[in-house]
C-alpha cells in the first residue's frame, strides 16, 4: 500500500505549488473592480487619417490582445518611472496602451476630457479611492481592466516584474461566439465626422445567463508633443482624448472625433467592458474544481482501490 501514500504526498506537494503561485502573482497588484466579477477585452483598432476611406476589421475573442490601461499627468514624474517600467514589461508584445490624463481640476495637461475623466471614474475610481483614497490617481496602470497597480513601488523585485506579472496573467472572462467587428464607414477628416458601425459577437461559455458587456468606443493619439510638460518627457505616447459608451451591442453612430494635437496618427478603439455579479459567476462562467480539491478527490480514490495484497 505504499502507492497510495506516495501519491498523496506529490499531489498535496503540486496543489501546495500551483495555490502559492497564484498567491505571489496575485499579491502583486489589486482588483481593479469592486463588486463585480469583470475587465476589458480589446482591442480593435482603426487608424484615422486624412486618407481614411471604408475600413472594416474583426476578431475573435480568442484573438484579443491586452489592454493596459493608464492614469497619467504631463507634471507627474512618478508617472516617468512607472511607464519605463511599463514599457520594459511589454517588450514585443501585442498591446492596446491607452493613457488617461488628467483634465478635471488640471491646468499644467492639455491633453484629456471630461469623457475620458468619466469613464475612468466609472469604471475604476472606486477601486482607486478604496486603495490609494482618491479615484483618480496618477500614477495607475490597470492591465485587462481586472489588476490594478498604484503608485511606483514595486511588490516584487521591480516594478516591471510586476507588470509582466500581471501582463502575463491574461484576461480571465472566457468569452468566446463569433468575431467582433469595427466599421468605419466615412470619415470627413476636416469636418472631424466619423460614421461607423460595430457588432460585438461575444458571448458566455453557456449562453451568458448573467453576463453584461458594454463596447466603448475611444479616440486615441499616438503622440502628442509637449515640451512644457514639467515631467520631462516631452512627447506623450498612446494620449486618449475622448470615450463614447455605446448603449447597444451593434450599431451604428455617428460621432464627432476631436483633432490631433499634432500630426495625423488618430485612431478609433473598441473595447470592451465584461461583468457578472459578484457571487454568481458559476452562472456564467462555471469554473473547475481548484487544485486542493482536485488532489484531495484523486486521492480519495486512490485511497479506495484495493491493493494486490487484498485479492
Amino acid at each position: 500500500m505504499r502507492t497510495a501514500p506516495l501519491l498523496l504526498v506529490a499531489l498535496l506537494l503540486a496543489s501546495s505549488t500551483q495555490t502559492l503561485a497564484n498567491s505571489e502573482g496575485s499579491s502583486m497588484w489589486q482588483d481593479a473592480r469592486i463588486g463585480v466579477n469583470g475587465g476589458t477585452l480589446g482591442a480593435l483598432v482603426i487608424p484615422l487619417s486624412n486618407e481614411t476611406t471604408y475600413t472594416e476589421v474583426s476578431m475573435n475573442a480568442s484573438d484579443m490582445y491586452s489592454v493596459v490601461e493608464v492614469y497619467t499627468a504631463t507634471c507627474c514624474e512618478n508617472c516617468v518611472i512607472t511607464e519605463n517600467a511599463l514599457d520594459e514589461a511589454i517588450g514585443d508584445s501585442d498591446v492596446m496602451r491607452i493613457h488617461y490624463h488628467r483634465h478635471w481640476l488640471e491646468s499644467m495637461d492639455p491633453f484629456g476630457s471630461n469623457a475620458t475623466e468619466e469613464r475612468w471614474v466609472s469604471v475604476y475610481g472606486e477601486a482607486s479611492t478604496s486603495i490609494g483614497g482618491a479615484p483618480r490617481l496618477a500614477p495607475t496602470t490597470v492591465f485587462d481592466g481586472e489588476r490594478m497597480h498604484i503608485g511606483k513601488i514595486p511588490s516584487s523585485s521591480s516594478l516591471s516584474n510586476d507588470y509582466a506579472t500581471s501582463l502575463a496573467a491574461g484576461q480571465s472572462s472566457g468569452l468566446g461566439g463569433s468575431p467582433t467587428h469595427l466599421t468605419v464607414m466615412a470619415y470627413d477628416s476636416a469636418e472631424g465626422v466619423m460614421l461607423f458601425s460595430w457588432d460585438i459577437g461575444l458571448h458566455g461559455p453557456i449562453g451568458g445567463c448573467c453576463l453584461t458587456l458594454t463596447p466603448w468606443l475611444l479616440l486615441v493619439e499616438d503622440s502628442a508633443s509637449f515640451p512644457e510638460g514639467t515631467n520631462g518627457l516631452g512627447d506623450y505616447q498612446h494620449v486618449l482624448h475622448d470615450a463614447i459608451e455605446l448603449e447597444e451591442l451593434e450599431g451604428t453612430a455617428s460621432v464627432h472625433v476631436p483633432p490631433t494635437w499634432d500630426g495625423d496618427d488618430m485612431s478609433a478603439v473598441l473595447i470592451i467592458d465584461w461583468s457578472t455579479e459578484q457571487g454568481k459567476s458559476e452562472c456564467c462562467f462555471p469554473r473547475l474544481p481548484g487544485p486542493g480539491v482536485a488532489a484531495a478527490s484523486l486521492c480519495l480514490i486512490v485511497a479506495l482501490l484495493p491493493s494486490r495484497r487484498e485479492r
